[in-house]
């Protein structure tokens, strides 16, 4: 089984979790933060509604390579579908109208 043993630093984690606004940066933190309080990787997936190959990850990436690292999202997007004409056109509309929704 897995150490996820951090002794100083869940204080510091428990101050910082305080401060975000970003929902996903603060699942990541209380993942990290419950995983190394002894709980199970199954336990924080079925709270935070993640799987457990999630949870453990966000552990890893921050047991390795620190905070900043457990907070980079390195999500793009999939590439547009619109052509450069249609792009234009539909920014175009939207300068003019405000929706409320994407649909």
């Amino acid at each position: 089984m897995k150490d996820y043993t951090l002794s100083k630093e869940i204080a510091e984690l428990e101050k910082f979790h305080r401060s975000l606004r970003d929902k996903r940066h603060a699942d990541r933190v209380k993942a990290v933060i419950a995983l190394s309080k002894g709980w199970s990787a199954a336990q924080v997936a079925e709270i935070l509604l993640f799987d457990e190959k999630t949870s453990r990850h966000y552990f890893e990436r921050y047991q390795q390579s620190g905070l900043k690292a457990l907070l980079d999202d390195h999500y793009s997007g999939a590439e547009s579908k619109l052509d450069t004409h249609q792009m234009s056109e539909l920014e175009g509309y939207l300068e003019e109208h405000i929706l409320p929704d994407a649909k």
